[in-house]
C-alpha cells in the first residue's frame, strides 16, 4: 500500500500481524521503504469498521476487485507509454512534480532531504 503526504512517500506492506493484549498489532514486511508497528485499539478497530461498512467507494472497491489486475509498469503491452506521474503515481494530484508551485514549495521547505 501506498502512503503519501507532504513529509513522505512511503510503500508500506503488511507483514505479521498478531494480538497483544487488547490490540491489534500489524508488523510492515521486511520489503517495506519504512519499519513500522501499527497498534489499533478496540475504540480504533470499531470506529474503522464503522467508517469501512459505511462507504460506497469501498464496496465498489470489493466489488470490482476480483477483476482488477495488477498496475503495470510505464510501458503497456502493446507499446503505448503512461502519462508522466507525480513520485505518488498520480498524474492529476495538485503535488505533481511539473506543478511549478509544488515544485518551489519542496525546494524551499526540504521535504525529503535527509538532513
Amino acid at each position: 500500500m501506498r502512503v503519501k503526504s507532504d513529509l513522505a512517500d512511503l510503500d508500506i506492506k503488511l507483514g505479521r500481524i498478531s494480538r497483544q493484549g487488547d490490540e491489534l498489532v500489524v508488523d510492515s514486511a521486511p520489503g517495506s521503504s519504512l519499519d513500522a508497528r501499527i497498534r489499533i485499539d478496540a475504540s480504533d478497530a470499531r470506529s474503522m469498521l464503522g467508517k469501512v461498512l459505511k462507504s460506497g467507494a469501498v464496496w465498489s472497491f470489493l466489488l470490482r476487485l476480483p477483476f482488477s489486475r495488477p498496475a503495470r509498469a510505464t510501458a503497456t503491452a502493446r507499446g503505448r507509454v503512461r502519462p508522466a506521474r507525480n513520485e505518488g503515481g498520480d498524474a492529476d494530484a495538485p503535488g505533481s512534480s511539473d506543478n511549478p508551485a509544488w515544485r518551489e514549495r519542496r525546494e524551499s521547505t526540504g521535504l525529503n532531504k535527509p538532513w
